[in-house]
């Protein structure tokens, strides 16, 4: 039995892929047209984008030839093809800017930008263009049902960016380049005052000032020292309960020991 269903389950694929071939081959616009639509409205957008990618000069200056653009963006979008939907939704935009369609074009046109924001760990110039396009639309369209969503996924790429700062930051730490660690976090504290990391932010800044004034030349170090207990100072007023207290206390207290070293001298 199981082998009679596999048998005619092949049979319609192949009379429907046959179906398929005829309608791309055929020259009968009004036939694609339909069979495009059924596709796109059954979920198969990869046929219906095919079809349509033949039909749509037909029906440019048609009033039907604004929804079959509309779906063949739309088609493209589901599709995955984000970089290619993006650009469509916007020519649609130019095309039709008073569609019914336009304000849904030009946020999935954004969202676009989002799908192809990558890893916190990758460039960023995808993401800061999803933000750029998102805020676009919450100032054409204020009062859309959608401006929820956009805040929301805004905050995300936001929290990307900071994450991607924080770890950038904690890497020049990390491989001992403490002075770009030092102006790294102070760019944090400056750009996110209330980000999650902020503990972590004024923890590495400490270390990294005691590390950079340390390995200092020695026209340099007791103004690196003197900023080192500065920093201190305001982890601990920011941060009184932290556990991380007693470790900058141990920092606190080597920085004031050279500091005393270095006016005996």
């Amino acid at each position: 039995m199981k082998k009679v269903i596999t048998i005619l389950l092949l049979s319609l694929v192949i009379f429907s892929c046959s179906d398929f071939n005829k309608l791309v081959k055929s020259e009968n616009t009004e036939e694609k047209k339909i069979a495009a639509v059924d596709y796109y409205e059954k979920g198969e957008y990869l046929n219906a984008v095919t079809l349509l990618e033949d039909i749509l000069p037909f029906y440019k200056l048609s009033v039907e030839g604004e929804k079959l653009y509309y779906y063949y963006c739309k088609g493209n979008y589901f599709l995955g093809d984000y970089y290619l939907a993006a650009y469509y939704f916007r020519r649609f935009i130019n095309l039709y800017p008073s569609s019914q369609y336009t304000e849904e074009c030009q946020f999935l046109s954004a969202m676009c930008s989002v799908k192809n924001s990558p890893e916190y760990t990758l460039d960023q110039t995808e993401t800061l263009n999803a933000l750029d396009q998102l805020q676009i639309y919450i100032d054409m369209y204020p009062n859309s049902k959608r401006i929820d969503t956009a805040n929301t996924i805004m905050d995300k790429l936001h929290f990307k960016l900071e994450t991607k700062s924080f770890e950038s930051a904690k890497l020049y730490y990390q491989t001992e380049n403490y002075k770009a660690a030092v102006v790294a976090f102070d760019n944090m504290i400056v750009k996110y005052p209330s980000s999650v990391f902020k503990e972590d932010i004024y923890y590495y800044a400490v270390l990294s000032r005691y590390e950079l004034a340390i390995n200092s030349i020695e026209s340099k170090k007791m103004e690196r020292l003197d900023n080192t207990i500065k920093s201190y100072r305001k982890f601990v007023e920011e941060f009184p309960d932290s556990d991380k207290v007693n470790e900058l206390k141990t920092v606190k207290n080597r920085t004031e020991s050279t500091i005393k070293l270095m006016d005996k001298n």
